[in-house]
């Protein structure tokens, strides 16, 4: 029986061997999984956590150039708004020039707009009750060609008149006359204004 519990003990200890060698073969290869997976799971987290800032940095770029966007175009409008102002106290001051620098600009720009043949000259009901007794005939002898009658008409112009040759019109409304300027005005009122 010596014999038999010799063998038993042999294959017992062969068999623990064997179950020890595969238990730490397991081990291993769980650490080893293990590692990778950290491994892994360490690389993906670098790499959500580079994605998240270049999106965050991506963001806030946008938000930048949004707001410089935004900056430019609140800064243009008020630049807009005040030249346009400009343009309307101009047309304000000509509109309340003293009487004789008043019809003196008015007989200036009529001269400058007066088309070839006979016309009228038509004013606003209150620019017509103080016009200078010799205005018609200061008016025709600065004209080189043609001749303008004060109408009996009357229109709002706030400033300014109107040309009338039969049926063609000139408007020379101070309004008028500044809005067919202020392309090229703008551009001088700007660079006087924000240099």
């Amino acid at each position: 029986m010596a014999g038999l519990d010799k063998i038993l003990s042999s294959i017992k200890a062969e068999s623990d061997e064997a179950v020890k060698a595969r238990i730490d073969e397991a081990n291993k290869r769980a650490d080893d999984i293990l590692k990778e997976a950290r491994a892994s799971v360490s690389n993906e987290c670098s790499s959500i956590e580079e994605n998240g800032k270049r999106s965050a940095d991506d963001t806030l770029s946008r938000a930048e150039s949004a707001a410089a966007l935004l900056k430019r175009k609140t800064i243009l409008a008020e630049k807009q708004s005040i030249i346009a102002q400009v343009f309307n106290e101009a047309e304000e001051k000509l509109a309340s020039l003293p009487e004789d620098q008043y019809f003196d600009t008015i007989l200036k720009i009529a001269t400058k707009n007066a088309l070839h043949g006979e016309g009228k000259i038509i004013f606003s009901a209150s620019d017509k009750k103080r016009l200078p007794s010799d205005f018609e005939k200061k008016l025709n002898s600065a004209l080189k060609d043609g001749k303008l009658t004060v109408s009996d008409d009357t229109v709002e112009t706030g400033g300014g008149f109107i040309l009338s040759y039969g049926g063609i019109e000139e408007n020379c409304t101070f309004k008028a006359l500044i809005d067919a300027e202020r392309e090229t005005l703008t551009d001088k009122v700007s660079k006087v204004l924000f240099g």
